[in-house]
């Protein structure tokens, strides 16, 4: 008794089927024409306002990253332990301070 790929092997020909039938038409996907309708969206000042403050934020971080990237690779960034080690401790008494 065979279990298993009937199904399968069904699917593939289907496929192969559908391909097959779709080239022989000349009926590619790519000379397919899709009508779709427009839509038109209205954005709201506060998200535009919004929009605006978050790229700016996003610059300033850029800016930022860049400039690490910079002192990593001459070799001139300082790592502080006593930073890392705050910031763990802010972390661990966050989450003690979620979880009860």
């Amino acid at each position: 008794m065979k279990i298993g790929n009937n199904g399968y092997n069904q699917y593939v020909n289907n496929v192969r089927q559908n391909q097959e039938n779709t080239h022989s038409k000349g009926l590619s996907k790519t000379n397919a024409t899709v009508n779709e309708e427009s839509v038109t969206v209205d954005i709201s000042d506060a998200a535009k306002q919004l929009a605006k403050v978050k790229s700016t934020d996003t610059a300033a971080m850029s800016s930022n990253v860049e400039a690490i990237k910079k002192a990593v690779l001459n070799g001139t960034y300082d790592v502080s332990p006593e930073k890392i080690a705050n910031g763990m401790m802010q972390a661990m008494n966050n989450q003690r301070e979620f979880t009860e």
